[in-house]
């Protein structure tokens, strides 16, 4: 036979009870694991387009509205850290199942929220449970065996899947919100979590934990007060000053338990971060990569949704049609990412995905923020494509970097690299975003038609992220005042964008040059074994 006839036949190998797995095998259970994984995805950025609606309802700040995002996404981060160990100790079906419960109870929860503190508190319950669900997924996924290409094509549309929840949350968000209310986008969850709760029972096979390895709760509570000490600090930064007190007190200690954090992990008998793994530069680069990619991506979905919403005028549904380009390219991307790295390895895709998003981001910079839909098309769809490209690969080369029973780990360990991205991009970004609209909007208000008393009281509502009271004025006076307001905003995101922009270029061009060409999806060979002996001390 020749050598293109072998590489032409189906690759499969045995399960422990002698069956073949192939991708078609593993479709029930891959079905269920994506519901499920669709879910937490979804509640990402379905709230994005809602936050105006909540503003109104709940009686919030901007600020108010980057907690409902932020707490959610923290919170995910920080229990993902130890979701994969909970799950290697108890057996991945039934914490699988509990963070599926878990979430669907938190959504109702959130649904029903009379005040912003209920919908803030159910916000972090339900990021506590998706911080579950994500990793054990995965890591169902690697227990079910085949070959490394049946791999990367099983991960490829896990991803995929993921990616489409994250860039379809928009437009999914904007139907029902339009439709609906904004509680909707909460409901939605609770017939996808029961579904996926019934199916589970029956499909997902018990397995039992592995055992033997303590959960490292003082790493994660060191790791969560650290990094909520931080975010703390940047997000309230514009409202308390930089100089406040209270904003120093939050940065200074964010310094020190992050200090104690990392002195912590030097030392624990079984690390939640285990540092060793870190040396490994195929390791620390795609987690890098997909930290820097979420910090941009999570940017332009949340504050291009306000904009187009406060001071574009446009419907919640509108705005969701917006972003259409971007789900199609992660629909599109998907599938070719999870074959590029399969065949050809995590480098090279991880660095076009990076930079692809920067392009696409630098685009956006161009857009006119009140412009016709077809402007956003070609930004939104290099986005969408670029950071789908960049998912895949990333999870691959980090599941491969460590040992095969420790799979939930390394799954726990790159979504928290992406959620953290994610939280820092909405807190930097957005003190990029707020200090620029706030150094912008006495200029641009400053020759309104109206007693200087009425527009500081303006001023002071566009400043604190609100939408102006203006209903006594007349249809030209309220243009007046949304135009130049918008425009300020506008251009403060743009900035914003750059940024992102800088940085995802940067992630592209460290991957391309320092990331070892040895890889991930086509052999678990030499460095598997090379990274099993680094994590034997942990």
């Amino acid at each position: 036979m020749t050598e293109a006839q072998r590489s032409a036949r189906p690759e499969r190998t045995a399960d422990p009870a002698g069956e073949a797995v192939t991708l078609r095998s593993m479709t029930p259970l891959l079905a269920i694991l994506c519901t499920g994984l669709f879910m937490v995805w979804l509640d990402t950025t379905i709230v994005n387009v809602a936050l105006p609606d909540i503003q109104d309802s709940l009686g919030t700040t901007f600020t108010g509205l980057q907690w409902v995002v932020n707490v959610y996404t923290l919170t995910f981060a920080c229990f993902m850290l130890v979701a994969g160990d909970i799950g290697d100790l108890f057996g991945h079906k039934r914490v699988f199942l509990a963070g599926v419960a878990g979430f669907t109870a938190a959504s109702a929860l959130c649904a029903t929220a009379p005040g912003i503190g209920v919908l803030l508190a159910a916000r972090g319950l339900q990021g506590a449970s998706g911080a579950v669900i994500m990793p054990i997924s995965l890591s169902l996924i690697t227990a079910q065996g085949g070959t490394p290409r049946v791999r990367a094509a099983a991960v490829g549309i896990w991803s995929g899947v993921g990616s489409l929840g994250l860039a379809g949350g928009p437009l999914v968000g904007g139907l029902l919100v339009t439709r609906f209310g904004w509680a909707s986008v909460f409901w939605i969850n609770v017939p996808i979590g029961l579904l996926a709760l019934l199916a589970g029972h029956r499909v997902i096979a018990a397995r039992r934990g592995h055992g033997g390895r303590p959960v490292d709760t003082a790493g994660m509570l060191l790791f969560a007060a650290g990094v909520g000490s931080l975010t703390l600090g940047l997000i309230q930064a514009d409202d308390w000053g930089w100089t406040s007190p209270a904003v120093l007190t939050a940065l200074c200690l964010a310094a020190l338990l992050l200090a104690a954090f990392a002195a912590w992990e030097l030392r624990a008998r079984a690390p939640v971060l285990p540092p060793a793994l870190f040396r490994d530069r195929g390791f620390t680069l795609p987690n890098l990569a997909g930290m820097v990619t979420f910090f941009g991506m999570f940017g332009v979905l949340l504050f291009l949704s306000v904009h187009l919403q406060s001071f574009d005028g446009l419907s919640a549904y509108e705005t969701g049609l917006r972003f259409l380009p971007l789900t199609a390219a992660t629909a599109v991307a998907a599938p070719v990412a999870g074959w590029v790295t399969g065949r050809y390895g995590a480098r090279l895709p991880l660095a076009a995905g990076c930079a692809v998003s920067a392009l696409g981001m630098l685009l956006l910079t161009r857009v006119r923020m009140d412009g016709g839909y077809l402007e956003y098309v070609g930004p939104f769809v290099l986005v969408g494509f670029g950071t789908t490209l960049a998912v895949t690969p990333g999870t691959i080369a980090v599941l491969a970097a460590v040992r095969e029973n420790r799979a939930g780990m390394g799954a726990g360990i790159v979504q928290t690299s992406r959620q953290i991205g994610g939280v820092l991009g909405i807190a930097i970004l957005g003190t990029v975003v707020v200090r620029h609209f706030r150094d912008r909007l006495p200029g641009a208000l400053a020759h309104l038609p109206l007693p200087p008393a009425e527009r500081a009281r303006i001023a002071d509502q566009l400043s604190s992220g609100g939408r102006p009271d203006v209903s006594g004025l007349s249809a030209a006076a309220r243009a007046a005042i949304l135009h130049p307001a918008g425009r300020a905003l506008a251009d403060s995101i743009q900035s914003a964008l750059a940024v992102a922009a800088a940085c995802n270029l940067a992630a592209a061009l460290l991957v391309l040059l320092a990331m070892p060409r040895r890889t991930d999806g086509r052999t678990d060979g030499p460095r598997n074994s090379r990274n099993s002996r680094k994590e034997g001390a942990t």
